[in-house]
Order: C-alpha cells, then sequence, then structure tokens
C-alpha cells in the first residue's frame, strides 16, 4: 500500500480506490511518441445500483470482469503519460444491468483526466497559441476549444452590478464583427475588464448596458472615455448620475496632431527647387519629433553635431531654428507647449484661460479646429482635471489584446476571442471554477 500512495502523490492522484500493479509503470511508443504508461485497477464495493438504484446487500451487485480504458493524464518531464486502467464491472441481479466503476478523476465516458482539462484551462490564461497549448499537453485543438467553451461559463456576466468608477474604450478585433471595432469596459479602480462587446456601435451598446438594473446605473459615479460622440449621448441616456471624464491623453493627442499636421503643412511649402529651401525640408522631415516633446525636456547642454546643420548644437536650438522659419508655426507651438504645462501641473483655472483666449488668427487652421472641439468639451475635461482617473490602464490591457491576437495569428470566433481575453485578466484560481474538479 505505501507504493501506492507514492506513486499517488506522484501523479496528484487523489482517488484511492484506484489500485497500481506490481510492475506499475513501463514506457511505450503511442501515437509516434515516446509515452510513459502507468498500470491500475479501480475498484470498490458499490453501495446501491446506478440503474434501478437498489441498495446493494446479500450480494445482490456482484463483480463481473473488467472493462480497461487508456486514460490521458498530465504529461510527466515533457513526455505524454497515459494511466491503463482496468475498471471494475459490476452485475447488478435485481435488475440484470452492468454497470462500471467510476472516478472523480474521469468523467464518465471521457478518455481526458480532469487533471489535464484543469491544467489546460490554468495556462489558457497565458498568452499562448491553442495549437502550442494543445502540443504541449499532447491532445487535440478540439479537446482545447471544448474547455474553453466551458470556461465561458466562467467568463458570463450575470449584469447585477457594476463598479462606481467605468472605462469605455474601444479595440480593432476580429473580421467577422460589425465596423472590425469591438467595445470593451472596465473598472477604473481594479483596471480588470467587465466584458466585452462585439461592436462599438450606439445600438449596441444601448441594448447591453439596459440589461442591468436602473438602480445599478444610478450608482455610476464616473466614466472615462475619448472624444467618441456616440459615449457620450449613451452616459447622458444611461448613466444620468456618472460625471463624463476625457481621457487626458486624447486631449494631449488632439493637440500634438495639431501641431504636426501644421508642420507637415510647412514642410510641404518647402519642398521646392530651391535648394535652400529644401534644406529646411529637411531639417523639418528630420527633427519633427523634437517639435512634439514636450519643452522642458530637450536637452539644451549635450552638443551633438547634426549633420544638416554641419555643426554642433544641443536639441533645443535646433527647435528654435525651425520656430524662425514661420510665425504660424510658432504661435502653434507655443500655444501647444502652454496647455501641455497646464495639462501637467493640473491646473484648470489656467488650461481653460488659455483655450478661451487664444487668438485664433495667429494660430494654424488645425490648432484652431482643436481648440474648437476642446471648447466644446470643457465641461468634461473640468472633470478631467478633477479626478485621478484615466484610460491608461485600459490601454495597457488593448495592448496585452494585441499580444494574444497576434500570438495566436488572429480569431474567427469572437466568443473565443471574447473568453481568451477575460480569463487572461482574471486569477487563474476563478478560470478554472465552471470545471468539474476532482475529489
Amino acid at each position: 500500500m505505501p507504493r501506492n500512495n507514492c506513486i499517488r502523490i506522484a501523479l496528484d492522484l487523489k482517488d484511492k480506490n484506484i489500485l497500481f500493479d506490481e510492475n506499475f509503470c513501463e514506457e511505450k511508443r503511442i501515437k509516434g511518441f515516446r509515452s510513459k504508461v502507468y498500470y491500475a485497477t479501480l475498484t470498490y464495493h458499490p453501495s446501491h445500483c446506478e440503474c434501478c438504484g437498489m441498495k446493494n446487500h446479500s450480494y445482490s451487485i456482484v463483480k463481473n470482469g473488467y472493462l480497461t480504458s487508456r486514460v490521458k493524464w498530465v504529461s510527466s518531464t515533457h513526455y505524454p503519460t497515459y494511466i491503463r486502467l482496468k475498471k471494475q464491472r459490476f452485475l447488478c441481479r435485481e435488475c440484470g444491468v452492468t454497470f462500471v466503476a467510476q472516478s472523480p478523476e474521469i468523467e464518465q465516458g471521457c478518455f481526458i483526466a480532469k487533471r489535464v482539462k484543469q491544467s489546460i484551462a490554468m495556462e489558457l490564461a497565458d498568452t499562448t497559441s491553442v495549437k502550442d497549448l494543445s502540443k504541449r499537453h499532447f491532445v487535440s485543438p478540439t479537446t482545447t476549444d471544448r474547455v474553453l467553451k466551458q470556461l465561458n461559463q466562467s467568463v458570463k456576466n450575470n449584469f447585477k452590478s457594476l463598479p462606481q468608477h467605468l472605462s469605455f474604450d474601444e479595440f480593432k478585433s476580429v473580421k467577422n464583427v460589425e465596423g472590425k471595432m469591438s467595445f470593451i469596459y472596465s473598472n477604473a479602480d481594479t483596471h480588470e475588464p467587465i466584458d466585452i462587446l462585439p461592436t462599438r456601435l450606439l445600438t449596441a451598446l444601448r441594448k447591453h448596458f439596459l440589461r442591468y438594473p436602473y438602480k445599478t446605473r444610478m450608482n455610476v459615479k464616473t466614466i472615462v472615455v475619448d472624444m467618441n460622440a456616440a459615449y457620450f449621448t449613451l452616459v447622458k441616456d444611461f448613466f444620468p448620475n456618472a460625471k463624463v471624464i476625457i481621457d487626458r491623453f486624447h486631449i494631449i493627442q488632439l493637440l500634438s496632431r495639431s501641431l504636426n499636421q501644421t508642420r507637415v503643412q510647412l514642410m510641404k511649402r518647402f519642398n521646392a527647387s530651391n535648394s535652400e529651401d529644401l534644406k529646411n525640408y529637411r531639417k523639418f522631415k528630420r527633427y519633427w519629433q523634437l517639435l512634439l516633446k514636450d519643452s522642458d525636456d530637450l536637452n539644451f547642454k549635450d552638443y551633438r553635431y547634426q549633420r544638416l546643420f554641419k555643426k554642433t548644437l544641443p536639441n533645443i536650438e535646433i527647435v528654435d531654428y525651425l520656430l524662425t522659419l514661420d510665425e504660424t508655426l510658432k504661435a502653434t507651438y507655443d500655444l501647444y507647449q502652454n496647455l501641455l504645462y497646464y495639462s501637467k501641473k493640473n491646473d484648470y483655472k489656467e488650461f481653460k484661460d488659455l483655450i478661451l483666449k487664444a487668438s485664433p488668427k495667429e494660430l494654424s487652421s488645425f490648432m484652431q479646429t482643436a481648440l474648437k472641439t476642446l471648447r466644446k468639451h470643457l465641461s468634461r475635461i473640468k472633470h478631467t482635471f478633477m479626478y485621478p482617473y484615466s484610460n491608461g490602464s485600459l490601454e495597457g490591457s488593448i495592448n496585452k489584446i494585441k499580444v494574444i491576437k497576434r500570438v495566436a495569428y488572429g480569431y474567427r470566433n469572437f466568443q473565443n476571442f471574447r473568453c481568451r481575453i477575460l480569463i487572461s485578466f482574471k486569477a487563474k484560481k476563478n478560470s478554472v471554477s465552471q470545471l468539474p474538479h476532482a475529489a
């Protein structure tokens, strides 16, 4: 018996009704792989008949031979591992039906142990492809997909509760979804994604959030969004008590894009036959990143040889030269840097005054359009400066989603993609909660 206990510990086998033979293990070639095969017997005294339910007394149920099956077990030292299990057969003398001994380690009628499925479920939370995961466990991709479908229950949205602070965003999803962009929302405090929708269209979002109780939606206090107009309408209709926070990154992105478009427009004017203009054209093309950089981060001490200037210069002098070439560019650049400064200092009053008092005649048309957009959203931008929430964590989650998609070489089925994303962000112990556990 000590031998059986040691083997059970080595295999992480909990069923004490499984007893191992004297020559309990050998190496065999199965399906082209060198494999380890354990020989064991499953037997016990049944308490009743599984067919008629009659209790076992006075030899009403007797042993009736064995049924041998090869059960796939968790791989050991990168070798496929099997248990060649002799299952005891029983005959009920009352109803004449034969039934086979069952183990909590193996589902009835299945030749893959629950331990294997649990191991697959645990590793589905990692960033790996289904094919690689199947190879590692020596099972078919169909088996892995079947486990993934079982996990769908563990990430199913019950629509009972919502956190007080939410983040909304979208990402490029599978090809067969409408618009190719899927919607994701998460808890702004814990950064854990709550659910993913196949589309970001307003009609679909309305239908989804309508499934939450009205009182639950009333408890939401803040929602972080980008400048998608559909989100503003959605929040107004379904979250009346929630304050809209425009993600700070999108505000700065709008300003930096306007400045860059101003640079490109000016650069094209220098793309002429004149040799001096062509030199300036190359400088605008080469040093575009310096214009978008925060002026506080520009290097003014480190002198390096600049090929286009044919002398050693620090970065700040390069920017100063480029700004002397056009007054509109200089005014647009100064406004961009000032707004960047007040945003970094979290000073809403000065940020707002600068937007309202900026002279449109001195600025480029791109920056004028950006300021017009910001003026329209000033009330929401105020919340950006008031609250510490942003979509930074959600953008990080989307980066991880892109990695999951790239490692798998893309997905066809949205539900499988959604399930894979959600379980990768949840605790692994919760990932396998819906699978039948071994005793």
